[in-house]
């Protein structure tokens, strides 16, 4: 088998969202993305990748969230397992996460002297394990709060005696 075609097919057929493309402070753009990562954005399968911007600055919850994730791609050259809070194309937030390798695109000194990454990212939708997550703190955290509260009242109970 052509070994272009077998990375094509794996392209497609992977269940965890793929993205290749540019990001800089102000923009973004998107060179391929997979059926998968259309999925995880509410993308119709049949969009043109090139509307597929995931890490576009609207898609942020929390905009310097997305300035923290360029940081680090820019510095690090990239990130395993960053969590980061966005919105599906309907406006739904969801939690992601996401590991990414950067690379400095050749800078036009004649444009700009800010940085342009070149980034290939795999994209995993980490909401329901989230949700699962803050439910769990919360129920330690009530569990906790109603021990203090036993104790509390046993200390008064035996300072009333």
């Amino acid at each position: 088998m052509d070994r272009d075609l077998a990375f094509a097919r794996m392209f497609h057929a992977l269940r965890e969202g793929v993205y290749m493309g540019t990001l800089s402070v102000n923009s973004t753009s998107t060179l391929a993305a997979n059926p998968h990562l259309k999925k995880i954005f509410g993308y119709p399968l049949d969009a043109v990748e090139s509307i597929v911007q995931p890490f576009d600055p609207s898609r942020f919850v929390d905009p310097q969230a997305r300035q923290t994730f360029i940081e680090l791609l820019d510095r690090d050259e990239g990130v395993v397992d960053h969590l980061l809070r966005v919105r599906k194309v309907d406006g739904t937030p969801i939690w992601i996460e996401v590991s990414a390798t950067a690379s400095h695109r050749p800078r036009d000194t004649q444009q700009s002297q800010l940085a342009v990454l070149h980034v290939e990212a795999l994209v995993r939708d980490v909401s329901e394990r989230k949700k699962k997550d803050d439910q769990s703190r919360d129920g330690r955290y009530q569990l906790l709060q109603a021990e203090k509260m036993a104790a509390l009242g046993q200390t008064i109970s035996g300072v009333a005696h």
